[in-house]
């Protein structure tokens, strides 16, 4: 009994060491922003993620799916318990949680009223791959990245030339950070 005891507290330990270290990640070169050469059209990402605003902290895993004009973005505790399931198809939004689906067209209300945070869902789907959304001004440069959108969005570690392994985007109010392994894709690239 007493080795069950001390397998939980093992795995609760680095549970929270991993997902610490994901939280305290610093710049690894100051100058290493780029635009990547070639960005996908379609991604299946997984990782963790930690989501710090005013209430509380948030970290866990995610797996996400994106294709054009459909994104489903999973989120799971340190210890894979679902969260939240977030499905975007041609413009309507559905939220899953333990609590119930939720669907409509403003994701941004339905996220904060059931989880407390909004993701920027709409614009971290360029600013994973390392690229800025076309169409909208960079309002400044920074060392590691760019802001836009009153979003800082910066360029942590790099797993490749061109994506991004770690990656935080940031407001005055919420900062998202996500560690991410970029599975291989045979889509089709933009």
């Amino acid at each position: 009994m007493v080795s069950k005891y001390k397998y939980l507290l093992c795995l609760i330990v680095v549970s929270l060491t991993g997902c610490a270290s994901l939280y305290d990640t610093t710049v690894e070169h100051p100058d290493n922003y780029h635009a990547p050469v070639q960005i996908d059209s379609s991604y299946n990402i997984d990782g963790r993620f930690s989501i710090v605003n005013r209430q509380k902290d948030y970290y866990g895993n995610f797996n996400w799916q994106h294709e054009s004009g459909f994104d489903r973005l999973s989120l799971m505790s340190p210890l894979g318990n679902s969260v939240a399931r977030i499905t975007v198809e041609s413009n309507i939004a559905s939220l899953e949680t333990s609590d119930g689906v939720y669907r409509g067209d403003d994701l941004d209300s339905m996220l904060t009223k059931q989880l407390g945070f909004s993701l920027p869902i709409n614009y971290l789907h360029y600013w994973v791959q390392g690229v800025p959304l076309p169409d909208y001004p960079i309002t400044n440069s920074l060392t590691s990245g760019f802001s836009q959108l009153n979003w800082n969005v910066e360029y942590l570690r790099w797993q490749d030339i061109n994506h991004p392994q770690i990656v935080q985007v940031s407001n005055g109010e919420l900062r998202i950070k996500l560690l991410i392994n970029w599975q291989d894709n045979t889509s089709e690239s933009k």
